[in-house]
């Protein structure tokens, strides 16, 4: 392979951005029987992350080449590799390159959300035809309050899909474009009576674009999750949560990461 073939294809996959395709096709995949066991599986974490994991699916990412990425896979460790906001700092500027830095992950956010520890979180996206098309790492910190509520911050070079589902609230921040998702999941236990969904769930995953199903609870299960989510100075933010956190909470938190 020359060098100019290198670099002409690596400028390629720098500035190609990914298309999610429809919403059916993205379900179809999800709960595969490869894609929807992996994900299950391998992310031995608590809910509030195995939502995030599914949201990974209309959150955005990129394409390589000709191949869309329609399956996020995501896995990270079930403790924490980060104790302390210091370590997961650390890990972040190891991580910036030439052309990014990434940002250093704050010691509280919300005013009384207070830094738990955090992950690298391995991505990897899969076409239709299940062929990986990319992988990367991204860096996850999981902020907790006195009252137990869950808030996680992502952040990751990838950028945001200008494609992806219409938010439920879209709002400027200082010129920045932050949308707000509020999202129903129905987990199902991963068994042949409930291969064949109702009609009635059917018609709501063709209708409603904050509706999903995945496999992998013991019972059913549905769980709401809302996040906000935003891209600045090169760096796409992700603030989520399945606890019962306001837009607006979610909203200013947005705007403390963009004022720093």
């Amino acid at each position: 392979m020359s060098g100019n073939f290198k670099n002409s294809l690596k400028n390629s996959m720098d500035t190609l951005c990914f298309s999610s395709g429809d919403k059916k096709r993205m379900y179809e995949n999800l709960i595969s029987a490869e894609s929807e066991d992996t994900i299950m599986k391998k992310l031995t974490l608590p809910r509030a992350a195995a939502v995030a994991a599914a949201c990974v699916v209309i959150m955005g990412g990129t394409a390589f080449a000709a191949s869309k990425i329609t399956t996020y896979l995501s896995s990270s460790n079930s403790f924490y590799d980060y104790e302390s906001s210091e370590e997961i700092n650390s890990a972040a500027a190891s991580s910036s390159n030439e052309d990014v830095t990434m940002p250093e992950f704050p010691e509280s956010i919300g005013g009384d959300y207070v830094f738990d520890g955090g992950n690298t979180v391995n991505v990897t996206g899969k076409d239709d035809n299940d062929r990986t098309v990319g992988k990367w790492d991204d860096l996850r910190a999981v902020y907790i309050n006195q009252g137990g509520d869950t808030i996680n911050l992502s952040m990751s070079y990838k950028p945001l899909d200008s494609s992806s589902t219409a938010p439920t609230e879209l709002r400027r921040i200082d010129g920045i474009e932050v949308s707000y998702n509020f999202d129903e999941y129905l987990f199902l236990p991963p068994t042949e009576e409930y291969e064949e969904l109702s009609e009635d769930i059917q018609s709501r995953l063709e209708s409603d674009d904050h509706f999903f199903v995945s496999y992998g609870s013991e019972e059913p299960e549905t769980i709401y999750f809302s996040g906000v989510l935003f891209e600045k100075d090169g760096i796409t933010y992700n603030v989520y949560t399945n606890s019962d956190v306001s837009a607006d909470t979610l909203f200013n938190i947005a705007e403390e990461l963009i004022e720093r």
